[in-house]
C-alpha cells in the first residue's frame, strides 16, 4: 500500500505544479522521472532505472519526433501553403464559402501532419484572407484552431495524443492502432465540428477589429520626441557611450537631423546640438532623461504605425513559436537585439501588453513582439524557426521544386504504415531519412522542426504510466471507479472516462492526462471483463480535443494573441463544442468498437 500512496502522492505533486504553471511543464516531467527513479532505487519493484529512461526509446517519443520533422519538411518545401492557396481559390468572394474552404482544408491538412505544424502555416493564410475579405481575424483563427484539432483525430497520425496512447495499448497487450482506426469517429467529430463553427459559432465568435498596431500594444502613450539642447551632456557623444536605454531605461528609435532621418546604427551615432530623438519609454524615465541629461520635450504627439515605418524600416508582429529556443528566457538573455539587428518595443502575454522592461520579461509560446528594425534584418526574422511573423514581409524561401518530393515521400509513410508494411515508427524513420536525402529539409532544420518541449515531456510522464502498473496503483483507482459507476452500463463508463480526460487534458498537459488514465482503462476493462479498446477511444479522443481554454492545447495559444482573444471567448465557443463531442463519442464508441 506504500507504493500506491507514493504514486499518488507524486502524481498529486505533479498536477499541482501543472496547474500553478510556475515551473515549466517540462521541467516537470523530467522532475517526475528523477523522483521516481530515485524512489525505485530505494524500494526494488518500484521502477527499474531501465524503466526510468523507457520514455526516450518509447515507440511514441521517436514516431512523434519523426512526425515534426516530415511536418517540418513539408514546410520548408512550401507544399502545404501551396496546396491551401490554390483550393482558397475556389471560395470566389463570398466570407461564407472562404470559411468553409478554408476550414475544411486545414481539417484535413491536419489529420495527416502534425496539427500545430498546419497552423503554423494556416496563420498567415487566414491573416491574409481576413484583409483580402474584409473578415475580422477574430472570425477565422479560432475556428482554424479548432478544426485543424477535430481534423488531429481522423487518423493515427493526426496529433501526438493519437500516437502516444496507440503505443501504450500496444505495450498493454491490447494491439496499436491502425493507420485509420480512428478515422470513423474522427470523421464524424471534423464534420459535426465544422457544422457547429459554421452555424452556430459564427454567431458566437468575438468580431474584434484589428487595431493598427500601436495601438493593439498601447506604445503611442509611450512615444515621444525630445530634442538635444545646445548644452546637453549628450552633444557629441553616443547613445552607447551615455549608456541611455541601460541607465534610464529609454530607447531611442530615431534620429531627425535636419531633412535627414537615422534608423540604423543609432547607439553608435553621434548626437549633435538641434537633434530631434523619438524615443520610447515611460514618461517618468523620459523625463529623468530630459533633466539629467540636458534635453527638452516637444508635446506627446498622437503615433501611428506610419509614424515607426519607412521605406527601409519595418514594424511587425511576431510570435513566439511553440518550439521556440526562446522559451523560458528573456531578450536580454537572448541577447536580441545584438542577434537579429532589430528592436522589440513591447510584447502581448495572456491578453496584456507589456511596455517596460521588455527585455526582462521570460517568454512563452504564443507570447507576441512588436518588432522594429531595417526591412532586411525583419526579414530574416521568417527563417528562424523561433518565430512565427504574422504580418506579410517577402514569402518566405521555400524548396519549391522539392515540393513533390515531399509530398511522395508522406504518402508513402502513411501507405507503407497503413497496409501493414511495417510499423508506423519504421515507416516514419525512414521518410525522415528520406526527406533529408532528398533535400527537403536540412540536417539542422531537421532537429530545429522537433518540438523538443514534447519530447521532453513524453520522456518524463511516460514511466509514471509504468509506475502505476508496477505498484498497482492503477488497479486500485480502476476499483474506486467500478464502485462508483456499479451497473451504469457501457455507455455510462465510455462517458466517465471521457469527462476524465477531458478534464485533466484541461488542467495538465494532454499526453500526461492519457498517461495517466490509461493505465486505469486497462484495468477497469480487466475487472468487467470489457474489451478495453472503447476506453482508450474515449481517452484518447477526450484528451485529443481540449477546447474550452486557451492552455488546452498548443494551437489554441497560438492563435490567441493573434485574433485578440479573451479566455471567455474560448469557453463561450468552445465549452459548447466539448460537451457535443463528449455525448456523440459516449452514444458512439460503443457501436464502433463494441465492449
Amino acid at each position: 500500500m506504500l507504493d500506491i500512496i507514493l504514486v499518488c502522492a507524486i502524481i498529486a505533486g505533479a498536477m499541482v505544479l501543472f496547474i500553478s504553471e510556475k515551473i515549466r511543464v517540462d521541467l516537470v516531467a523530467l522532475s517526475i522521472m528523477a523522483v521516481l527513479m530515485v524512489v525505485g532505487a530505494l524500494r526494488p519493484g518500484f521502477l527499474s532505472t531501465e524503466e526510468g529512461l523507457s520514455g526516450f526509446a518509447n515507440e511514441a517519443t521517436i514516431t512523434i519526433a519523426a512526425m515534426f520533422i516530415l511536418s517540418g519538411a513539408l514546410t520548408k518545401t512550401g507544399a502545404i501553403a501551396l496546396l491551401s492557396r490554390r483550393i482558397i481559390g475556389i471560395a470566389g468572394n463570398s466570407q461564407q464559402m472562404l470559411f468553409l474552404v478554408l476550414m475544411t482544408t486545414a481539417g484535413v491538412v491536419s489529420a495527416f501532419i502534425n496539427n500545430t505544424a498546419a497552423v503554423a502555416v494556416f496563420i498567415p493564410v487566414v491573416l491574409s484572407c481576413s484583409r483580402e475579405y474584409n473578415i475580422n481575424p477574430s472570425r477565422l483563427l479560432m475556428p482554424l484552431s479548432y478544426v485543424s484539432i477535430v481534423g488531429g483525430t481522423c487518423t493515427l497520425i493526426g496529433t501526438s495524443t493519437n500516437i502516444l496512447v496507440s503505443s501504450m495499448a500496444a505495450q498493454a497487450g491490447v494491439g496499436a492502432f491502425g493507420m485509420f482506426e480512428m478515422t470513423k469517429l474522427g470523421i464524424v467529430f471534423f464534420i459535426a465540428g465544422l457544422l457547429y463553427l459554421r452555424f452556430v459559432g459564427w454567431r458566437v465568435l468575438p468580431d474584434h477589429p484589428s487595431p493598427d498596431l500601436t495601438n493593439k500594444y498601447e506604445v503611442g502613450k509611450y512615444l515621444m520626441t525630445i530634442i538635444v539642447d545646445k548644452k546637453s551632456s549628450l552633444v557629441m557623444r553616443t547613445p552607447a557611450q551615455a549608456r541611455v536605454s541601460e541607465r534610464y531605461g529609454v530607447t531611442i528609435l530615431e534620429i531627425v537631423r535636419g531633412d535627414e532621418e537615422v534608423w540604423t546604427g543609432l547607439r553608435d551615432t553621434k548626437l549633435h546640438e538641434d537633434d530631434h530623438l523619438l524615443v520610447l519609454g515611460s514618461l517618468q524615465n523620459i523625463m529623468e532623461l530630459c533633466d539629467t541629461e540636458g534635453l527638452s520635450s516637444k508635446s506627446q504627439m498622437k503615433y501611428a504605425d506610419q509614424s515607426l515605418t519607412t521605406d527601409d524600416v519595418m514594424l511587425v508582429e511576431a510570435m513566439i513559436a511553440p518550439a521556440s529556443s526562446l522559451i523560458g528566457r528573456t531578450l536580454k538573455d537572448a541577447d536580441f537585439r545584438h542577434k537579429h539587428g532589430v528592436f522589440v518595443l513591447a510584447l502581448r502575454k495572456h491578453g496584456k501588453a507589456i511596455r517596460e522592461r521588455v527585455g526582462n520579461i521570460r517568454l512563452e509560446a504564443g507570447d507576441t513582439l512588436l518588432v522594429q528594425g531595417r526591412r532586411d534584418f525583419v526579414e530574416k526574422l521568417r527563417d528562424y524557426s523561433d518565430f512565427l511573423m504574422l504580418q506579410e514581409v517577402n514569402v518566405p524561401e521555400v524548396r519549391r521544386e522539392k515540393a513533390p518530393w515531399a509530398v511522395a515521400i508522406v504518402a508513402a509513410v502513411i501507405g507503407l504504415a497503413a497496409l501493414n508494411v511495417m510499423p508506423i515508427v519504421v515507416s516514419s524513420i525512414v521518410g525522415c531519412l528520406a526527406m533529408v536525402a532528398t533535400r527537403c529539409i536540412k540536417l539542422q532544420e531537421a532537429y530545429d522542426a522537433i518540438d523538443w518541449f514534447v519530447i521532453f515531456l513524453l520522456a518524463g510522464v511516460i514511466p509514471l504510466g509504468l509506475a502505476m502498473e508496477n505498484t498497482g496503483t492503477a488497479d486500485w483507482v480502476a476499483s474506486g471507479i467500478l464502485e462508483l459507476t456499479a451497473g451504469w452500463g457501457p455507455v455510462a463508463l465510455v462517458a466517465v472516462f471521457y469527462l476524465l480526460s477531458s478534464v485533466f487534458a484541461s488542467i495538465m498537459s494532454h499526453n500526461a492526462a492519457v498517461i495517466l488514465l490509461v493505465p486505469i482503462g486497462v484495468a477497469t476493462a480487466a475487472e468487467l471483463g470489457y474489451a478495453p479498446l472503447p476506453i482508450l477511444m474515449a481517452i484518447t479522443f477526450a484528451a485529443a480535443t481540449a477546447l474550452a481554454t486557451p492552455f488546452g492545447y498548443h494551437t489554441n495559444l497560438m492563435v490567441y494573441e493573434p485574433g485578440g482573444y479573451k479566455f471567455a471567448d474560448y469557453l463561450r465557443l468552445g465549452l459548447p463544442l466539448n460537451l457535443m463531442l463528449w455525448v456523440l463519442a459516449s452514444l458512439l464508441i460503443p457501436v464502433i468498437w463494441p465492449l
